[in-house]
């Protein structure tokens, strides 16, 4: 099939039009002569009627200059529009020449050297827009015979090298034994220039065991003539270094030889991503596990002896030894050690260091900075060294442990096997498991304290009562010292409510990093997320969440004792309720393979209560069903109305292990489990029933259990169930909207409106996620550490909304609150306080403080940007 002449060898048909064109020209030549006839009549009319003497000829000469003139611009025109302007087109240019030298290709012919110059075809099946072969020509740059009809790509010869050579892949054509051709991106993923790679075989960058399995494929490639999908491969680079890559090989022709081409995309990054996931995944499993032990137990040996296992695990070590700090003494004394021959044994002859002896230790715990040393260092401390060489210890390192800010012990971590370094990712990591055992000894030490005052309270008062009995005279001392016994117990009830506020901050504020990090990845900002990487992320944040409920579980029962937790009583569905907690434990119960039953009396369809805390009441008793029920068993929520007493149950059953009747007392007391010996079969923080009973006596309810062993128990919950007015007003204002929010709206939004936002944080890690997720959605974002920053930024660069952590060193988010506040210009400007330590009473100090808005940490990333746009609108 012959293609198409290029339109500047078709000469004849182009000048034929102009030619027919000139007519116009023509017409307006005789015009023009017959314009300069007129003024030359015109002007001796004029001599005629005004006879001015002298002045004829002058008319005359004007009349002739006017015409000539515009006679001769006339004759000019018409020359160089329609005579030399085809003349020119009628001459070919080199370009034109060059081209008609080189006529396109048929679709079937092979490709032959022009002018001593080598042609690249590939072979049928890689073909141009047109249908036609594709051809790299001597520049690199591949044709499509089809395109000759747009000479604006055709006299542009760099235009296909610009595509392959800003590949950001590397493309190789690979003849027989050498490499023919390699772009930029090749030769950089080779390590190596251009010119060293031309000539050498791809045998040499192939590891050599995985050569025959290559070159199988590249026989496949020839024979069949079709190219292979990607395929994960290792090179090897000119310096010696191994990249993973992905690989697609195509068939290709060089002068009539056959050629492969190589696509190499380099997934190095992406397999040092997926193991650094399972490596935080590891480190987040490992938090889990101290973390659970510190909220679950108030033993102390048992929370240091899991820390200390876990240590070792962690880093890889033999040994990991703990040490509380006796300032009295300056001395350490090891207090857990877990080794290669398990735990130390606590009733053992205690290990005491004299700090005196130990300069570098001594040091250690003065500037708490880590110290890492291993046994073929030269500028080890003498001290130290014959300490490690009496005991053949190659690698050791010396941790402080801080908790706010004050010393509390050290953590040693040894190894005899291996001299090793430890990276700064594992010191930070260490770091922050010997600050959770720092926070264990002194969590321990409040809850020592807090149990000796109340027994000092308790004797105090017994000694009241006696002496009330005996000596009326006395009563006012007595009450005096009454006074005095109270004061005490509401010290220790502080105590305890700063102790769980410690809690809450500490566990607070990693898990807002984290649960904020793994949210971030999982929206594939920084890339494309493969399913296995979206898995990993899902159980990272899967177990934040968990975390997070044990820590939210204690804080409930703390607002609860404390006589401040309150309910949100509205109309709720009690259908929906009764799906929405099956639901939740759903996929626990189809992990034992447990049948689900349930019954709901059609009667009672809406109950006055606070539907979060409903739904928790039926999810902590689903939880404790599917927990203690074995696998195949059967569990269920039944819902019966009883209008006489004006009363609705709730009852969930199971046919599991049951409880002895000596033990139903324990059920509904905080931290007490039935099965609470150290090796017990069933987890758990023993707070769910505990809580169950709070909530159902706070909607005014009761609760009571019926259980036999190995027959199963029933949990029945009954509340109250108004007939004169609540179903009719629950069935009135039943419904609940629920206010949805577009996020490519909100980033819309953002970036037509430019807003700025302040971030007021000390933490780093909730610093960089914050401003990543925020800069997502086109907000704009500036930084301060501290409160004294955050007014000095807020006055300079006036932002549209302020995100004020509550506690940062210095002045805190609660005191800048107040002093911006007091400024006329800026105390309309939207303050959303951010703290980690949801306490009763946080928000309302935050909210008198002047925030805006208050949000709990760890925050939801979705939540915080429903928020701010809230708020900005």
């Amino acid at each position: 099939m012959s293609q198409p002449a290029p339109p500047s060898i078709q000469p004849t048909s182009t000048f034929l039009k102009r030619l027919q064109r000139s007519r116009r020209y023509l017409t307006g030549l005789l015009l023009a002569l017959l314009l300069a006839t007129l003024l030359t009549l015109g002007a001796g009319l004029l001599f005629l009627f005004y006879p001015l003497q002298g002045q004829f000829w002058l008319y005359v000469g004007i009349g002739a200059l006017l015409s000539g003139g515009l006679i001769l611009g006339t004759i000019l025109y018409f020359l160089r529009r329609q005579i030399i302007q085809p003349l020119t087109q009628l001459l070919p240019s080199q370009v034109d020449l060059q081209r008609s030298d080189h006529a396109p290709p048929s679709q079937d012919s092979e490709p032959a050297a022009v002018q001593g110059q080598a042609s690249l075809v590939r072979q049928p099946g890689v073909k141009g827009e047109s249908g036609q072969p594709a051809r790299l020509d001597d520049s690199t740059r591949f044709e499509d015979p089809a395109r000759f009809e747009d000479p604006a790509r055709f006299e542009d010869p760099a235009y296909y090298r610009r595509l392959v050579e800003s590949s950001p892949d590397g493309i190789i054509v690979h003849g027989e034994d050498n490499i023919i051709f390699i772009n930029a991106a090749g030769a950089k993923l080779l390590k190596a220039g251009p010119e060293e790679l031309i000539g050498r075989s791809m045998r040499n960058f192939v590891p050599p065991a995985d050569w025959p399995v290559v070159q199988k494929r590249i026989r496949r490639i020839q024979k069949d003539g079709k190219g292979t999908p990607l395929v994960e491969e290792k090179l090897i680079r000119l310096d010696g270094i191994a990249v993973e890559v992905e690989v697609a090989r195509f068939p290709f022709v060089f002068q009539g030889s056959p050629a492969v081409e190589w696509v190499i995309h380099d997934i190095t990054d992406r397999k040092r991503t997926q193991a650094e996931i399972i490596q935080r995944n590891r480190e987040l499993t490992i938090l889990q596990s101290t973390g659970a032990a510190i909220t679950s137990s108030l033993d102390l040996r048992y929370v240091l002896d899991t820390v200390a296992q876990e240590m070792t695990k962690l880093f890889e070590v033999e040994s990991c030894a703990i040490f509380e700090w006796n300032q009295a003494e300056d001395a350490i004394t090891m207090v857990a050690r877990y080794g290669s021959k398990g735990w130390w044994d606590p009733k053992s002859p205690a290990q005491v260091r004299r700090l005196a002896d130990s300069p570098l230790t001594q040091w250690t715990l003065d500037q708490q900075i880590p110290q890492q040393m291993t046994l073929g260092q030269t500028n080890i401390d003498p001290a130290e060294f014959a300490y490690m060489k009496t005991g053949n210890v190659k690698t050791r390192m010396l941790l402080p442990m801080v908790f706010q800010q004050q010393l509390v012990g050290l953590v040693e971590l040894e190894d005899t096997r291996v001299e090793r370094s430890f990276t700064y990712q594992e010191i930070s990591l260490a770091k922050l498991l010997g600050n959770q055992a720092a926070s264990a000894i002194e969590n321990a030490r409040l809850f020592e304290q807090a149990q000796q005052e109340i027994s000092e309270r308790k004797r105090a008062e017994a000694s009241l009562e006696e002496e009330r009995a005996l000596l009326a005279q006395r009563v006012a001392d007595r009450t005096a010292e009454l006074s005095r016994a109270n004061a005490e117990l509401a010290r220790a009830a502080r105590l305890k409510d700063e102790f769980l506020a410690n809690m809450s901050h500490e566990l607070r504020t990693p898990l807002n990093g984290i649960l904020g990090s793994s949210e971030i990845l999982q929206t594939g900002t920084f890339g494309e997320i493969n399913e296995r990487q979206l898995k990993y992320l899902r159980n990272i944040e899967e177990s934040g969440r968990h975390l997070l409920s044990l820590i939210t579980d204690i804080l409930d029962l703390a607002k609860s004792e404390a006589g401040r937790l309150e309910l949100d009583i509205r109309p709720v569905s009690v259908a929906e309720v009764c799906e929405s907690s099956l639901r939740l434990t759903k996929q626990l119960a189809h992990k034992k393979r447990l049948k689900v039953s349930q019954t709901i009396d059609q009667s009672v369809t809406r109950l006055l209560a606070d539907e979060r805390r409903l739904k928790q009441i039926l999810v902590n008793l689903l939880s404790n069903a599917i927990k203690f029920t074995p696998e195949g068993g059967e569990i269920g929520l039944e819902v019966n109305g009883d209008k006489a007493e004006e009363v609705a149950r709730f009852t969930v059953w199971d046919n599991g292990i049951g409880i002895a009747p000596e033990d139903l007392k324990w059920l509904f007391r905080p931290f007490v489990q039935v099965d609470s010996k150290l090796s017990r079969q069933y987890e758990g923080s023993g707070l769910g029933l505990s809580l169950v009973s709070r909530f159902v006596e706070l909607h005014g309810g009761s609760v009571a259990v019926e259980s036999e062993v190995d027959r199963g128990s029933r949990f029945t919950v009954s509340l109250p169930w108004p007939q004169a007015d609540g179903g009719q007003e629950a069935e009135k204002n039943g419904k609940i909207e629920e206010r949805q929010v577009s996020l490519p709206a909100l980033q819309a939004a953002a970036e037509e409106n430019h807003w700025l936002i302040l971030l007021a944080e000390d933490n780093e890690d909730n610093i960089n996620t914050f401003l990543d997720y925020l800069r997502i959605y086109g907000y704009r974002v500036i930084v301060a550490r501290n409160g004294e920053e955050a007014i000095e930024r807020v006055r300079e660069e006036k932002p549209d909304l302020i995100l004020m952590d509550v506690q940062m060193p210095g002045m805190d988010g609660l005191e800048a609150t107040r002093r911006l506040r007091t400024d006329p210009k800026l105390d309309k400007v939207p303050i959303i306080a951010l703290t980690a330590l949801a306490m009763p009473g946080d928000r309302e100090r935050c909210l008198e403080a002047g925030a805006s808005d208050y949000l709990s940490k760890p925050v939801s990333l979705k939540k915080l940007v429903e928020t701010i746009a809230t708020r900005l609108s």
